[in-house]
């Protein structure tokens, strides 16, 4: 994960947090990967063309603009999987590295591998071992002067405090580990940019992932973090749930990840800094973490508030470690872990009452026993009038009413639908490779090439992905799945600065639509499969990829083929079901909380009575749209009464 955050604020380190005031925010886990494989001369080529309308000659019949896409969950990753597939020669590989338990003794030098985001690049630097307790090694950068008093004291809280209760509450760290040895490595480096870091990447043997340092460790830029202060400790904390959480359930997506590792520094530490920092933000999504610097904090805040309201109504701390190893993923998982618990609200309905929660702080599920929130009132309506607001998908604005003194009406008016993708599709649709973190998503076809055809995979292509840690390729097997060949496209990226690619693939942004042509005639008479395979890391994706007029002419495949087999990748006309959750909420000594019923056409009014002395009348809009990143406008509406 990389997440970049001002030291000066709290440490929401589910990945990385940035020194020396930068506010860039972008998250993920540093992973590395397999080297590229050189490209052999018979291989494919490919001819790019940028096109900003679709060909004039489509086969396919258009789209209803009244069906909304409907969405199948993403395969999870598997790195093990993928390596077998996509890198010649690999086998079949053991997850472990060491065959007999091993510990380390005080002195020991080790050289490990760190990412140094600002640059992106991994760099290798030399640690010495100068502690040892009962669960971890204690390691300092050579170079780097730090008070060893001070590190025995936040080793010390690490192993009486944050350690027996974090893992009493969410599970035990994969121990004994990818290494065999029962400690944890903690490294006080001097990193560039970011204050600590969890790797999932250290969890594989170097075979998967050759930029591994093959041990469980959790990574503190000691020079920022002092050792002994209460923000190392509450690193320690958050980070040591990220390994806990890896090994539970190594695909959950980041917003859970990350608040319930918030949670674990409360718990253990009683540190709610990055709450504050949601509550006075602008609305704000729970769900959809930003891949650039703006708002990444109050993400965090987000969701760590989201998890302190969850585990207080629904299932207490007891239920923690069943969450963290539940099978489903984000908003799927939530629902799931409610009904193994046997509730019968589901994710909605939780989403709806944090609300408003958030803005009363009441008594039993409209308030919190152990936090003081006050949501920040981001808009207000005087008299009769109306407004227009524009928010994040999971996120919640909060206006407040200031009528005359007589009764009125409220009025609500939003879209049915909201774009999946920031682009135009054309009228025919395209095949969107899905969202998610730590996903594996492929859109498979079989191909029979005549002898002697020239023959040419055609398609146009359009992106807006995580560079360098999120990768779509474009893929050849002649052994029926066996393996699979990846194939360099004019657009594709060589470059694999962190390790995370597997092969040259798109990355980044196409800037719009973008025409392929590869050409397949070193293919001609026989059969092949060719697959269009989207791979994301362990945090934060974007909007993903999406492939229109995808054809093969030689074998008798065109834009309107059928028989494309999709795992993971969904057919899109990029309209999505906008659903919106409106309430009126009225503080006070009696506090009252009303829902604003919306019709089909998401339109809904109620009548009001004027707020009586120390009252306030606020509207909560929240708003829920599946798998789109696009913001949606609504329209607030006060007029006289009847």
């Amino acid at each position: 994960m990389k997440k970049l955050f001002s030291i000066g604020l709290p440490l929401l380190i589910a990945g990385l947090i940035a020194c020396n005031g930068s506010t860039d925010v972008e998250t993920q886990v540093p992973v590395a990967t397999p080297g590229l494989t050189e490209t052999a001369t018979s291989q494919p080529s490919s001819r790019i063309t940028r096109t900003t309308e679709p060909p004039v000659k489509v086969l396919q019949t258009p789209l209803d603009a009244t069906i909304v896409t409907q969405f199948t969950d993403a395969p999870d990753r598997d790195l093990f999987r993928l390596t077998k597939e996509l890198v010649p020669g690999s086998g079949d590989i053991s997850r472990f590295v060491a065959g007999e338990l091993t510990e380390y003794a005080v002195g020991r030098t080790d050289t490990f591998w760190l990412v140094d985001l600002r640059d992106s690049e991994i760099y290798q630097s030399e640690f010495e071992l100068v502690l040892v307790t009962p669960h971890a090694y204690w390691y300092m950068e050579n170079g780097l002067d730090l008070d060893l008093t001070q590190l025995e004291r936040s080793a010390s809280v690490f192993e009486e405090e944050i350690y027996p209760v974090v893992t009493n509450v969410f599970g035990s760290e994969w121990n004994p580990g990818v290494d065999n040895d029962s400690h944890l490595n903690i490294l006080n480096a001097n990193l560039s940019g970011l204050a600590g870091y969890f790797s999932s990447t250290d969890e594989y043997p170097i075979a998967i992932r050759p930029r591994s340092n093959q041990r469980e460790i959790i990574y503190i830029n000691a020079q920022s973090v002092v050792p002994g202060s209460a923000t190392y400790e509450q690193v320690l904390a958050h980070e040591l749930q990220h390994a806990i959480h890896w090994y539970a359930d190594d695909s959950e997506d980041t917003w859970v990840n990350e608040g319930l590792a918030e949670l674990s520094s409360s718990i253990a530490l009683d540190s709610t800094s990055s709450i504050h920092q949601f509550l006075r933000a602008s609305p704000t999504s729970l769900i959809n973490w930003p891949t650039s610097s703006v708002g990444g904090i109050a993400n965090y805040g987000a969701a760590s508030l989201f998890m302190h309201y969850l585990t207080e109504h629904y299932g207490g701390q007891d239920s923690l470690s069943a969450l963290l190893t539940e099978a489903g993923d984000s908003i799927a998982g939530v629902d799931a872990h409610l009904e193994q618990m046997g509730y019968e609200s589901r994710f909605a309905d939780v989403f709806r009452e944090w609300a408003a929660a958030n803005v009363l702080d009441g008594e039993g599920i409209l308030g919190y026993d152990n936090l003081d929130v006050s949501a920040r009132i981001t808009g207000s309506i005087r008299g009769f009038n109306q407004t227009q607001a524009e928010i994040p998908q999971y996120a919640i604005k909060y206006t407040e009413l200031k009528p005359t003194d007589e009764p009125f009406v409220l009025g609500f008016q939003g879209p049915t639908t909201s774009p999946l993708l920031p682009v135009g599709i054309g009228p025919k649709g395209c095949w969107w490779g899905n969202s998610g973190d730590s996903i594996d998503s492929t859109l498979s076809h079989r191909v029979q090439l005549p002898k002697g055809a020239v023959a040419s995979l055609e398609y146009e292509v359009w992106f807006e992905i995580e560079k360098d840690w999120d990768y779509v390729y474009v893929e050849v097997s002649e052994n029926y799945g066996k393996s699979w060949q990846i194939i360099e496209t004019s657009l594709s990226s060589p470059e694999n600065p962190i390790g995370s690619g597997f092969g040259p693939g798109y990355t980044g942004s196409s800037q719009g639509w973008v025409q392929e042509s590869i050409d397949l005639s070193t293919y001609a008479g026989g059969e092949i499969w060719v697959r269009f395979q989207y791979v994301t890391d362990d945090a934060v994706n974007a909007a993903g990829a999406c492939f229109r007029n995808i054809s093969i002419p030689a074998a008798g495949i065109l834009a309107d083929d059928q028989d494309w087999e999709a795992s993971g990748f969904v057919f899109t006309n990029n309209l999505v079901r906008q659903e919106f959750q409106v309430q009126l909420i009225t503080t006070g000594a009696e506090p009252q909380v009303r829902q604003v019923l919306l019709d089909a056409h998401n339109t809904g009014e109620i009548t009001v009575q004027p707020p009586e002395e120390g009252q306030k009348l606020i509207v909560a809009v929240g708003s829920l749209a599946e798998k789109t990143r696009e913001p949606v406008t609504y329209t607030l509406t006060v007029s006289p009464g009847n």
